[in-house]
């Protein structure tokens, strides 16, 4: 078995990573810029320690094969998390990936990696989880940082093999605050009919790697050789149609990977050719937003809610969401 094991994990704020990369852009007016075709990444004789190793075909350690079995999910929710964090897990079967919640069928999958310390001890609970709540999905790469593009493609990988029958899909990590409802009925909306080549978020636009060792995200042109990215969604939390994931667990299997996962998605829809679709305006937010019930009816994501204030927020939320806002 093949690990690859990234020391040094750090968590990414998207906003300093936007600012970051602004610097390095060739200037002049930003809508002129032009993204030049996503060449030479197909995968060189020798790969560079950066690049995760893919494909590589990890294994399912433990899966969820029949949660979609005789259901048509309208919404899979792939939470983003790390193997030894339970606390989190539980807090968000408890708020918003309560499956039992909501008046379509959902399904919650936490995707996990092998841990990186106390491995026997934390896989024995992880097994132990997945037998008490049937929600946890784990290959064999390590749960790092740097692998999270391994882990987002496991995601794509376990709706497309196990999970065909759903409409939609939103990856989200584990300190959101998730508007199941608004994002439901407003946003993608059972009566209509289900879209297709969907992908959506808080796009990101006229950004591209860092050259400089300095940087947190630093990618070296051996690993991505163009000075920018194509229109990506950003990471903590975007929405797609049920049939991108096949598209892009298929088109990344010729790709070379990049540790960069959100920026490595828009790297698959370019190459799809498609575009990420414009969601309404400030619906989905990659950073904080101090709590307010009524404004939060009326988005999708939040980032940093975790844990014990997910918990305390959402009770708040949920239990007075029958209530009216001036």
């Amino acid at each position: 078995m093949l690990i690859l094991l990234f020391a040094n994990g750090y968590f990414y704020f998207e906003k300093e990573k936007r600012l970051a990369n602004s610097l390095i852009l060739p200037q002049g007016n930003s809508n002129e810029r032009k993204i030049p075709p996503v060449n030479n990444l197909t995968y060189p004789a020798f790969r560079h320690p950066l690049a995760p190793p893919y494909p590589y075909p990890y294994k399912f350690l433990i899966n969820q094969k029949d949660k979609c079995e005789n259901r048509n999910p309208f919404l899979v929710i792939l939470v983003i998390g790390e193997s030894h964090n339970v606390e989190a897990r539980h807090v968000i079967r408890e708020t918003w990936g309560n499956e039992s919640n909501y008046d379509v069928d959902v399904v919650t999958i936490f995707l996990v990696g092998l841990p990186k310390m106390y491995q026997d001890r934390i896989q024995l609970l992880l097994e132990e989880e997945s037998e008490a709540f049937g929600d946890i999905v784990q290959q064999d790469f390590m749960d790092t940082y740097y692998n999270l593009t391994l882990k987002s493609l496991m995601g794509m990988e376990w709706v497309a093999k196990f999970c065909p029958t759903a409409s939609y899909v939103v990856k989200i990590d584990n300190d959101m605050f998730l508007n199941v409802d608004f994002l439901v009925h407003q946003l993608l909306q059972p009566k209509l009919p289900v879209r297709t080549n969907y992908f959506t978020g808080y796009i990101v636009r006229n950004t591209g790697p860092l050259r400089s060792r300095a940087y947190k995200w630093y990618v070296p042109k051996e690993i991505y050789p163009n000075d920018t990215y194509p229109p990506y969604c950003s990471g903590p939390g975007y929405v797609f149609s049920a049939d991108m994931a096949k598209k892009i667990y298929d088109i990344s299997q010729g790709i070379r990977v990049i540790p960069m996962e959100d920026s490595f998605m828009g790297i698959c829809l370019h190459k799809l050719n498609i575009l990420p679709t414009k969601p309404p305006p400030n619906i989905f937010n990659g950073h904080r937003i101090d709590y307010d019930r009524c404004k939060f009816t009326k988005l999708v994501t939040v980032h940093h809610y975790g844990k014990n204030e997910l918990r305390m927020v959402w009770t708040d939320f949920w239990t007075k969401k029958t209530l009216g806002c001036l």
